[in-house]
Order: structure tokens, then C-alpha cells, then sequence
């Protein structure tokens, strides 16, 4: 099914993640981060496909309460 729909595998069972994020077009300078952040990016790098995606399904939900939190204040 994967094959014929053109997705991975991965996909199928987990669903998709957050859209590819292309620091070039956000105009961050990737150099510019700190050595916790780059350490942190290793390690999540080492996570399987279905905890990266509760990482990401976390951060989605701390930046809508910083959202919301910034409106009231």
C-alpha cells in the first residue's frame, strides 16, 4: 500500500510529521546554535520515527500555549 500511494511505511502507521522545516527559508543561521541545542538535536536524532514524532507533537503544544500566553498578557 505504501508503495502505491507513494508514501513510507512509517508514514502509514504513524501518520505524517510537522511539514520539513528549511532553515535557510526561516533565515535562521544553523551555525548560530548553541552546543546543548546541537547536543539535543543528536540525541533526538537517535529516537525511533514514533518518538520523534511525540518530540514534535510536544513542541507544537508549547508553542500554542506560548501563543495563547502572550495574548493574555
Amino acid at each position: 500500500m505504501a508503495d502505491w500511494l507513494h508514501v513510507s511505511a512509517d508514514e502509514l502507521r504513524f501518520g505524517t510529521l510537522a511539514p520539513t522545516f528549511k532553515a535557510q527559508e526561516a533565515g535562521l543561521d544553523l551555525s548560530a546554535l548553541s552546543m546543548q541545542d546541537r547536543d539535543m538535536l543528536v540525541r533526538y536524532m537517535t529516537l525511533s520515527l514514533a518518538d520523534r514524532k511525540t518530540v514534535c507533537d510536544v513542541v507544537a503544544a508549547l508553542v500554542v500555549a506560548g501563543s495563547i500566553k502572550a495574548r493574555n498578557l
